[in-house]
């Protein structure tokens, strides 16, 4: 392989790994490719949750727990580099059809289109998910409407090698 053709090989590859999207998302001070000990720095340092868990070795959540507040933050890493955000926001409607008109002007048409319903445990989930594709990211719109509530989320995901993207 000549020179050129390596050089390009290797730029291709930098963008493919979790560590060359390092710049593909940056929301709320959290940009894709940090490290998960530097999330969790400031997730203490500088935002005020009520409760910051690990449930595993490639999660962070940090939430409120008030209801009245709805701020829940989930952190996604592959190989210790941050690939996935998940941010609620108050669900509704009106919410919805504002962030995926918002969505739809800066991204144009979703990529992909996400319906189905589940049984779940207490009765059914209706799962509606939107994504976009934005250079090396996915962003979504997910909308759960459960037997006793209703979710919003923003999602952002990069490429990586430890879980397909856009997540459901």
């Amino acid at each position: 392989m000549n020179r050129l053709a390596r050089c390009t090989f290797m730029t291709l590859l930098a963008l493919l790994l979790p560590g060359g999207a390092a710049k593909a998302f940056e929301v709320a001070d959290f940009q894709s490719g940090m490290g998960r000990s530097e999330v969790m720095q400031k997730l203490v340092t500088q935002w005020n949750f009520d409760k910051i868990v690990e449930p595993d070795p490639d999660t962070i959540l940090a939430y409120d727990t008030s209801s009245e507040v709805n701020r829940r933050y989930l952190f996604t890493f592959c190989k210790g580099k941050l690939t996935g955000f998940e941010q609620d926001i108050k669900p509704s409607m009106k919410a919805l059809v504002i962030v995926v008109s918002n969505h739809n002007q800066k991204y144009g048409q979703p990529a992909k289109v996400y319906g189905n319903t589940h049984m779940v445990s207490n009765g059914e989930k209706q799962v509606l998910g939107l994504f976009w594709k934005n250079n090396l990211e996915h962003i979504g719109v997910k909308y759960l409407i459960l037997p006793n509530a209703e979710q919003l989320s923003l999602s952002f995901d990069v490429n990586n090698l430890c879980y397909p993207t856009p997540r459901f």
